[in-house]
């Protein structure tokens, strides 16, 4: 009789805690009440960025009718003479705009152009930069205006998503362009403004040449040379990254869309693999080193090597260096993608992430595979 009590006493104490349970913790009702998950941050910004950036250096005899050096001694030509002289040469930039224009509300565009003296390499331009180009917004009823918030609804050509761009520059008297020549770019949006190019800090190759160097070197002897010129004389320089100086790839594929593929072996008559498609690099922080992948509005997981990451911050962060390798074939470049999964840093071997020296990487193919190979996305493309 008593085990009988004793068990009737324990079904009643368990039916009380649950039905207590049921109705304090556990019941729909309560779940109602619980507060809605809060909403996850918005996919990364659409800053405003260039592509295809370029600048012709032209050389032109001088626009008046005769140009004399005096045959000194000792000096072949004065600081006046090369402020003078200054005045045949053009640099043309173009580029084309990229997303980001329309979605940040760009209404001003500025050019800088700044000289340092000969044999200098690096840094900011000695003379300061200098404002020679304005591409604005102006308002329907002041063509005059400089700033317009909100800009128009049709913004001038440059101001546009995929607008190209052209600049010239030449001399105006106030300033010589002997030394080494640098150009900064800048755009306007609301209360803020983004850099889209500095090549102050960017390598400089000439297409004409094997000649490398920062910035566009102009000597005195080729702007006296200018005196005897008969017609113009034009070269196209392009920036280049170098990934052993430490140069960001933030102004130049920051919020674009890519197709990444890599090759199984160094052999020429080996077709690509495509890796991703359609991937746009969502940078983060301000070095412009580490980027999130985002395709289809999800975020690359590198543990998976997939794009199942619902939200940004979920997304992985992978740091991007530019490959040593200077053969392209044919894409737009090549990189290599390294990425710090468990604690260590691991780069990206065609599909598989791979410590350096992880024994199963035993040939040259193996390390090629680290070249990963990236090419615009185009719609429909294979």
């Amino acid at each position: 009789m008593n085990a009988l009590l004793i068990f009737l006493v324990i079904v009643i104490l368990v039916t009380a805690v649950l039905v207590y349970l049921y109705f304090n913790k556990m019941g729909p009702w309560k779940k109602e009440k619980s507060p809605a998950p809060a909403p996850g941050p918005a996919p990364g910004p659409a800053l405003p960025s260039i592509t295809d950036f370029s600048v012709d250096r032209t050389l032109s005899p001088p626009k008046t009718d005769t140009y004399t050096i005096e045959p000194y001694t000792i000096e072949g030509y004065t600081a006046a003479d090369l402020l003078s002289l200054s005045k045949n040469v053009t640099f043309t930039l173009t580029w084309k705009n990229g997303l980001g224009f329309t979605e940040a509300g760009v209404n001003k565009i500025e050019v800088y152009h700044g000289v340092m003296g000969s044999g200098t390499t690096t840094g900011n331009p000695s003379g300061g930069w200098k404002l020679r180009e304005t591409i604005k917004a102006t308002s329907t009823d002041d063509t005059t205006s400089t700033d317009v918030t909100p800009p128009p609804s049709n913004p001038p050509l440059g101001l546009n998503n995929f607008d190209t761009v052209s600049v010239e520059i030449s001399g105006n008297g106030n300033y010589s362009f002997a030394g080494t020549n640098f150009f900064k770019i800048v755009a306007y949006y609301g209360d803020d403004n983004i850099e889209l190019h500095n090549d102050s800090n960017l390598y400089i190759k000439a297409s004409a040449s094997d000649k490398t160097n920062y910035g566009i070197v102009i000597s005195g002897d080729e702007l006296v040379g200018t005196t005897e010129l008969l017609t113009p004389e034009t070269i196209t320089y392009e920036p280049r990254l170098d990934s052993s100086k430490g140069q960001s790839f933030k102004s130049e594929i920051a919020n674009q869309t890519y197709d990444f593929y890599y090759y199984e072996s160094t052999g020429i008559n080996y077709a690509p693999t495509k890796l991703f498609s359609n991937v746009r690099l969502v940078p983060i922080g301000e070095e412009g080193i580490e980027f999130k992948l985002e395709s289809g509005g999800k975020y690359l997981d590198v543990e998976k090597l997939d794009f199942d990451k619902n939200e940004f911050s979920g997304g992985s962060v992978v740091k991007i260096a530019e490959s040593l390798e200077t053969d392209t074939r044919g894409h737009e470049k090549v990189i290599m993608l390294k990425a710090n999964i468990n604690g260590e840093d691991k780069y990206l071997f065609g599909s598989i992430f791979k410590t350096l020296n992880d024994l199963t990487i035993s040939s040259q193919d193996e390390f090629f595979r680290r070249n990963i190979y990236i090419k615009k996305h185009v719609e429909n493309s294979t």
